[in-house]
């Protein structure tokens, strides 16, 4: 069974205007999660992706922004397949552990 996957959308950084536009995203803080089909081991990413409002596009006022518009942005400006491998390799090296830490107490 595989790993699921979850957004987390954090922040959204907006133009407070930009022309006649109001609250204009342009920055999408986000989370994203993985857990494994136990339950028992998690993996995530923090990090930011810069959008830019393209006049061609429908504009979408931000009181009518919806999670899955923002995840769209997401899916369309990176990689998953990446983020999703890197997050696999997370898991999967809590579940068979190449290292360990060693704290001596000799002081």
């Amino acid at each position: 069974m595989a790993n699921t996957y979850t957004w987390k959308i954090s922040q959204l950084d907006a133009k407070i205007q930009e022309g006649e536009l109001s609250n204009v995203i342009y920055v999408i803080h986000y989370n994203y999660i993985a857990v494994d089909p136990t339950g028992e081991y998690t993996a995530s990413s923090v990090s930011t992706l810069a959008v830019e409002y393209n006049p061609e596009s429908t504009f979408i006022p931000y009181e009518d922004l919806t999670k899955e518009d923002v995840v769209g942005w997401l899916e369309a400006g990176i990689d998953v397949s990446i983020l999703q491998e890197s997050l696999d390799k997370q898991i999967n090296l809590q579940i068979n552990p190449v290292n360990e830490y060693l704290h001596p107490d000799w002081d």
